[in-house]
């Protein structure tokens, strides 16, 4: 199964956020054990890098974002799939975003908590 991973349950592990890491520490660990295919949008890293090194100091951003490129593939979005999400309909620009990413891309799920 290839599954989409949202930005912020990426930031739950990160930052350990509770009650929410519980859950996104099960996907990682499914990702590790290659029980699933496990995908992060390229537009989260920078974002994952920024959010991390404002909370928890640059070098806990690197470790993290390298432990994301071992572990998750990068899913890819284009100038196409931009215009797509912004004729989606969808009230969060984000969430269509990723939407978009989740459906070009062949993944079966996209795990999100909104």
């Amino acid at each position: 199964m290839k599954v989409l991973i949202d930005t912020n349950v990426v930031l739950d592990i990160a930052l350990n956020r509770k009650p929410f890491v519980e859950h996104a520490a099960l996907l990682w660990r499914l990702a590790e054990q290659k029980e699933i295919t496990a995908c992060l949008s390229n537009t989260s890293i920078t974002d994952v890098y920024y959010i991390i090194n404002k909370h928890a100091g640059k070098e806990k951003a690197r470790a993290f974002i390298a432990d994301i490129l071992d572990t998750f593939k990068l899913a890819d979005i284009d100038d196409e799939g931009f215009r797509e999400a912004l004729d989606s309909g969808m009230n969060d620009f984000e969430d269509a975003v990723q939407y978009v990413i989740c459906t070009r891309n062949g993944c079966d799920a996209l795990a999100t908590r909104n």
